[in-house]
C-alpha cells in the first residue's frame, strides 16, 4: 500500500516539474549546491561549477547617418519658381556576423565573454536633371575657385555609392543571478575597440560650364576612418514566461554603452578628365567616442542531461547608437559630428556545455 501511494506522489512531482511549476522547489535545491556567501542564485544556463559556452548571431541590418541626406542638391524650376531636391543615400538591408564564446567561472559564479561584429552597409543614389546638381562636398568647391570666392561647377548627371565597415571586439565580466523566480539580471563591465570606415565613392557628369572642353566627368572620394578602444558597461536581462518540460520562454532586454577614445582620419580628393585635381588636406581628430545598444525580443531554451546542456534561440530587434561618428568636412554645413544608427533584426542561437 505504501509503495503505491509513493508512486503516485512521485508520479504527481514529476508532472508537475515538467510543466514547469515546481520553480520555487528547484530554486531551493540550487540555493544548496550555490557557493557558501552569494546572496543570490545563479541563474547561468547550466548547473555546473564551470561552463563553457558558444554562441554566433545573424544581423539584418540598414544603417541610418546624418550627413549622408544632403550630398547633392538638384536645382530645377523656370521663371520665378524653383524647386530644389536634397538628394539622399538610400541605404539597403545587409547581412553581418557575431561570433564568440562565453566561460562561466567557479568563483562567485561570475562569467565572461568574448565575441566580434561584423557588418558592412551599402548605399547609393543618383540624381539627373536638365536643371544643375550641385555638390556639398569640399573639393568641387574649389575647382575653377581656388580662392574660395565663388562656388565650384554644377553638373546634369551624379551619382553615390556610400560603404560603411564594422569591426568591432567586445570583453565583458558580469554575473548573471535570479533576483525573483521569473526574472534575472546579468549587470557587466568590460572593454570596447575596434573600428568603422566609411568610403564615399561620387561620379559628377555633364558639367554647366561657359566651355564644354574644359572636362566632362569628375570623381570625388571620400574617406571616413574611425578606430577607438574604452571601458563598456551594461544590464542583460529577461524575463521567464513559463516552461514546459525541457523547454522554457522568456522575454529578454540587453543594453549596454560605451565610452571610447577614439581617433578618425579624414581624405578629400577631387579628380577631373581636365585633368585638374583638388587634395583637401583634413586635420586627423582625437576625441571622445560614446555608444549604446538595446537588444529586445523573444527567447526560447532548451536543458538536456541533467541541466548540463542548453540550447538557446533568441529573435530580437537590435539598435547600435554611435554618436559624432561621421566627421568630414563639408561645403555647406562645415565640419560635421553626426550620428551612425545601426538597426534591424537579430538571431542568437547558443550553446552552453
Amino acid at each position: 500500500m505504501r509503495t503505491g501511494v509513493l508512486c503516485k506522489v512521485l508520479t504527481v512531482s514529476a508532472g508537475l516539474s515538467c510543466l514547469g511549476l515546481s520553480a520555487g522547489e528547484k530554486q531551493n535545491a540550487q540555493s544548496q549546491k550555490a557557493v557558501d556567501g552569494l546572496p543570490n542564485i545563479s541563474a547561468r544556463p547550466v548547473d555546473k561549477e564551470n561552463s563553457f559556452g558558444i554562441f554566433a548571431d545573424v544581423l539584418v541590418w540598414s544603417a541610418k547617418e546624418s550627413g549622408t541626406d544632403n550630398w547633392a542638391q538638384v536645382f530645377s524650376g523656370s521663371g520665378t519658381s524653383e524647386s530644389i531636391d536634397l538628394r539622399q543615400v538610400s541605404f539597403h538591408w545587409n547581412v553581418g556576423y557575431r561570433v564568440g564564446f562565453d566561460w562561466g567561472m567557479r568563483h562567485d559564479r561570475w562569467d565572461t565573454q568574448l565575441y566580434y561584429t561584423w557588418f558592412r552597409a551599402k548605399g547609393s543614389d543618383h540624381a539627373s536633371t536638365n536643371g544643375e546638381i550641385a555638390s556639398s562636398f569640399l573639393g568641387n568647391f574649389y575647382i575653377n575657385n581656388p580662392n574660395g570666392e565663388g562656388t565650384g561647377p554644377t553638373y546634369r548627371n551624379a551619382c553615390i555609392q556610400w560603404t560603411i565597415l564594422f569591426n568591432m571586439f567586445d570583453w565583458d565580466l558580469g554575473r548573471n543571478y535570479w533576483v525573483s523566480r521569473a526574472l534575472s539580471l546579468r549587470p557587466f563591465i568590460g572593454l570596447k575597440g575596434g573600428w568603422i570606415d566609411q568610403t564615399v565613392h561620387s561620379k559628377w557628369e555633364d558639367p554647366n560650364v561657359a566651355d564644354p572642353e574644359v572636362f566632362g566627368v569628375a570623381t570625388e572620394n571620400l574617406k571616413n576612418d574611425f578606430w577607438g578602444i574604452g571601458p563598456s558597461f551594461g544590464l542583460d536581462t529577461r524575463w521567464k514566461l513559463g516552461a514546459v518540460c525541457i523547454h522554457s520562454f522568456n522575454l529578454f532586454g540587453d543594453f549596454s554603452g560605451a565610452l571610447m577614445w577614439g581617433h578618425w582620419r579624414l581624405k578629400d580628393v577631387y579628380k577631373n578628365d581636365a585633368p585638374q585635381e583638388v587634395a583637401i588636406v583634413l586635420p586627423h581628430i582625437s576625441g571622445a567616442a560614446s555608444m549604446f545598444r538595446a537588444f529586445m525580443g523573444f527567447g526560447w531554451d532548451a536543458t538536456f542531461n541533467k541541466e548540463r546542456l542548453n540550447f538557446s534561440l533568441r529573435l530580437g530587434y537590435e539598435a547600435q547608437f554611435w554618436l559624432d561618428q561621421l566627421q568630414f568636412y563639408s561645403f555647406n554645413r562645415g565640419r560635421l559630428a553626426n550620428e551612425l544608427t545601426l538597426q534591424g533584426g537579430t538571431v542568437d542561437v547558443r550553446f552552453d556545455f
